[in-house]
């Protein structure tokens, strides 16, 4: 049961995952065409107001074909850096999946008050307090005896999650 209840939360997970990297996808391809769009407008205001002053697009004079080319320039460094911030976040977008290790095995939640039996096994505080005060004193999974006052915070996992929330904070909403 417990295993069925976990693949479903990773499940729920990768569909939500799949939707962001396809907004991702759809939003900078949006954005380039919005900063392409621009710089065609800005060419052909340009343009438009070379033929208004009754020059030929034969003989262009030099400032004209300057500002082209920096409305050209400006255009491609703002695409040059969209570009590197989306391969900032194409690092990001790689597969992003919780370990195990740092769910608790009652809730298969990311653990955030992790707390060891004397068996050696990690749970969430609330979870296994919950578990003892409504199914009985003992180890979920060793069936051995277990009082509240016999939970030890575990500092070391309290560390490990923090580091990998702190380096992936989308682990927040997993």
């Amino acid at each position: 049961m417990t295993q069925v209840l976990r693949l479903w939360r990773k499940k729920r997970f990768e569909i939500q995952e799949n939707k962001r990297l396809s907004q991702e996808i759809e939003l900078q391809a949006y954005l380039t065409r919005l900063i392409l769009e621009d710089r065609e407008r800005q060419v052909e205001a340009v343009r438009s107001s070379l033929s208004m002053n009754g020059e030929s697009n034969t003989n262009t004079p030099p400032e004209i074909n300057e500002k082209i080319a920096s409305i050209e320039t400006f255009s491609d460094n703002c695409m040059g850096e969209m570009n590197n911030l989306f391969s900032v976040v194409d690092e990001r977008r790689r597969r992003r999946e919780v370990p195990d290790f740092l769910c608790g095995k009652i809730s298969f939640e990311i653990l955030r008050d992790p707390v060891v039996t004397p068996s050696g096994i990690t749970y969430e505080r609330k979870d296994i307090e919950d578990h003892l005060m409504r199914v009985g004193h003992f180890d979920p999974i060793t069936r051995v005896a277990l009082t509240s006052d016999q939970l030890i915070p575990n500092y070391v996992m309290k560390e490990v999650v923090d580091a990998f929330v702190s380096e992936n904070e989308w682990a927040l909403d997993y």
